[in-house]
């Protein structure tokens, strides 16, 4: 990993985080820098914007250390998320302030379930602005270029949130607040990008995802 990098690997969960990647950290904290990798669980914190802030809080002021450290990146991998072993120094690697891995995700429209990486190159809209289409990113292709991604696996610089406004991960709601019409991760995206920054999804760092699907 770059001799300049401190970064701090943070999980928010409910309670628990799965076994596989409970051995990651360990390894991790074993086999890196020891005292250039450091972890935080936000933990019982809901809903999951509350987690990421509360995350994203420790990070800037590094409340964990009596503010002695000064983290350069912070990855935030969520509880249910098993990155392969190299995603910290693949990730770190690139150079770049937004880096995610891929994460699939599992839909069920009521007949079947897909899953899709959640990792988003372009979107094509009709001539009323609606999205008919939505290209994600195929794994194994190399460095990627995307407008969104979740924020299951991502590793993002201390600049970023230097520039952005807080709340730094934020639900948007409908108008009715009866529920969201943007996430936390995507409306980050959305607002990071207009801030000048490019987002790139390493396709090469495949997670597994542990969901229980009920049909």
């Amino acid at each position: 990993m770059p001799s300049e990098a401190n970064v701090l690997i943070a999980i928010p969960t409910l309670g628990a985080i799965h076994p596989i990647l409970a051995s990651r950290l360990i390894r991790w904290a074993g086999t890196l820098a020891r005292d250039r990798v450091h972890f935080y669980f936000a933990f019982k914190v809901a809903p999951v914007d509350r987690a990421r802030n509360q995350i994203a809080k420790v990070f800037m002021n590094d409340t964990t250390h009596g503010g002695t450290r000064h983290f350069t990146h912070l990855l935030m991998i969520d509880s249910d998320t098993i990155p392969p072993e190299d995603a910290v120094t693949r990730l770190l690697a690139h150079g770049s302030p937004i880096v995610t891995g891929l994460t699939p995700i599992v839909t069920y429209d009521g007949k079947d379930v897909q899953t899709y990486d959640n990792a988003f190159l372009a979107r094509e809209t009709d001539e009323n602005g609606i999205v008919t289409k939505t290209h994600v990113a195929r794994r194994r292709t190399g460095l990627k270029e995307v407008f969104r991604c979740g924020a299951s696996c991502i590793l993002i610089a201390r600049e970023v949130f230097e520039k952005l406004d807080q709340p730094y991960f934020r639900f948007v709601p409908n108008e009715d607040n009866t529920k969201h019409v943007r996430s936390e991760d995507i409306d980050f995206c959305d607002r990071v990008r207009a801030l000048g920054y490019r987002i790139l999804a390493d396709t090469d760092v495949v997670c597994q995802h542990s969901k229980e699907v009920l049909i």
